[in-house]
């Protein structure tokens, strides 16, 4: 696993970043043993919009993506969201007041093809509710399912051929 880190947020200039981000990938695959048809894509919030953006730029890299809360609100054309072809699970909460699930994830997924979405009005866990930005806490814990599939399990199911 690498977790690359923004020096200022992803969101400023993904154009720059992108690159840099695959340069990450490159080096570690070379450096490892590394499969390359098995390479994913998770990210929260600003990250969430990286995940996303880094399917528009390099479409045959990842096996899947995982965008969290992830903004695309004027950031991501609708045209580059209907190009993604990598295979993309969203996930937010209705009551996210960071950023807007409607105009972002929401939109996202009716824009992506064949995207799945995992929406939850609120997130609880363990009887207490957090703030709604923090949807990343049901994908760290593996709780987003659909047809009795849960979401790290689906990502292990994609390679990139």
């Amino acid at each position: 696993m690498v977790a690359p880190q923004s020096t200022s947020y992803w969101m400023e200039d993904g154009d720059r970043f992108a690159p840099m981000i695959r340069e990450i990938i490159d080096e570690v695959s070379r450096r490892h043993p590394v499969d390359r048809t098995r390479v994913y894509v998770a990210g929260c919030s600003n990250g969430g919009y990286m995940s996303m953006k880094m399917t528009t730029v390099y479409p045959r890299l990842f096996a899947a993506s995982v965008p969290i809360c992830g903004v695309v609100e004027s950031l991501i054309p609708d045209a580059e969201l209907a190009r993604i072809t990598t295979p993309t699970w969203l996930v937010a909460s209705l009551d996210d007041d960071t950023v807007d699930p409607q105009a972002n994830t929401v939109h996202a997924h009716e824009v992506i093809p064949r995207s799945l979405a995992t929406l939850y009005d609120h997130v609880v866990w363990d009887g207490h509710q957090f703030p709604g930005h923090w949807s990343w806490i049901y994908v760290a814990r593996n709780a987003p399912a659909i047809g009795g599939v849960h979401i790290w399990q689906w990502m292990a199911r994609h390679s990139q051929r």
